[in-house]
């Protein structure tokens, strides 16, 4: 073993006696450790970090690839008087619902997230495997987070929750059951999502509304379902004679009928729309047991403004999340 190897293992025991063992220290943890690996650029080292089921507790064990002899794996554990066996005597998956690659995610975590996601979004279990595949992918060089960044969004937090005063912010941490520290981690990880999808989509956003411009075209289509496939044909026929849909020519449309009238991009509409041109009457189209017919009332072409960037970033990351999901060991610990 060389003396640099011997270096860094005395200089990782100690990092690891020093690291704050209290959840709201992981974003400190891992900022003292990316300095220790940044000074040992010629050794493989990894930081691995257990949260305790059940507690605010974390613990460390650092990794140190040597080449040509392995792995070396240090842990530390300060002695507080509890026997391990007594420490340990929980199930080790008692305190998650699952795993991505070998990342846990608590219940407290889960349910923090679903109470935060449950209106706009209804695939909760997707977006929880969503949300781990990007934390995995930050695990390792997480990006920077300022600290007047982060009570810049800690305020915008608490405007949001309409946490006015101290003493409603309190109130919501008691309710909530956490610490400052807590929320303040809670937030910065955010931060480093949504810097990591920046990062991600910064080079891929115009190559991708130029290679699909077509995709992002805005059309205005009104729509009306049917209960039945004998009224949407005889909705259809009517309103091709026409040229106007029922509703909006005055007329009276089958009592089924139900309408709406939305302006979206091509690539969110059925194949149908996203073609059409004006004035084309779709339909009736079977749409697993109800039936619709519509007619593209305008289309206007694409624009790279910010609705059509904020739609492509969505889909590329999406597309990496894909991606990723397909490469994944998921397991269910609920199940």
């Amino acid at each position: 073993m060389t003396e640099a190897v011997e270096q860094a293992l005395a200089e990782a025991l100690a990092l690891l006696r020093e690291l704050p063992r209290h959840r709201h220290g992981e974003r400190a943890a891992r900022a003292r450790f990316a300095q220790f690996k940044t000074s040992h650029p010629g050794l493989p080292c990894r930081l691995l970090i257990e949260a305790k089921p059940g507690s605010d507790d974390l613990d460390y064990d650092i990794l140190l690839t040597i080449a040509g002899a392995g792995t070396a794996a240090l842990s530390w554990h300060p002695d507080h008087g509890i026997p391990w066996t007594a420490r340990y005597a929980d199930h080790w998956a008692a305190n998650f619902v699952l795993t991505i690659n070998g990342r846990s995610t608590t219940i407290q975590s889960a349910l923090l997230y679903l109470s935060a996601r449950l209106q706009p979004r209804p695939d909760l279990m997707r977006d929880l495997v969503d949300r781990a595949l990007l934390f995995a992918a930050i695990e390792d060089a997480p990006p920077d987070i300022g600290e007047a960044e982060l009570e810049a969004a800690v305020d915008t937090f608490r405007m949001r929750q309409r946490l006015y005063s101290g003493a409603a912010m309190q109130q919501w941490l008691d309710d909530m059951q956490l610490t400052m520290e807590t929320l303040q981690e809670l937030v910065a990880q955010s931060l480093q999502l949504e810097k990591f999808k920046i990062a991600l989509v910064a080079d891929q956003m115009r190559p991708h509304f130029d290679a699909h411009r077509r995709d992002f075209d805005r059309l205005t289509v009104m729509r009306l379902e049917t209960k039945t496939p004998a009224s949407a044909r005889r909705l259809a026929a009517t309103w091709r004679r026409s040229g106007t849909c029922p509703v909006l020519d005055g007329k009276q449309a089958p009592r089924d009928a139900s309408g709406r009238l939305e302006t979206l991009f091509a690539c969110d509409l059925p194949a149908a729309f996203a073609g059409a041109e004006n004035g084309s009457v779709i339909g009736p189209v079977d749409d697993g047991g109800t039936f619709w017919v519509g007619q593209v009332l305008a289309r206007q072409a694409a624009r790279y403004d910010d609705p059509t960037r904020e739609r492509i970033r969505d889909l590329i990351i999406d597309a990496w999340l894909t991606a990723q999901r397909s490469k994944a060991t998921i397991h269910w610990h609920w199940v």
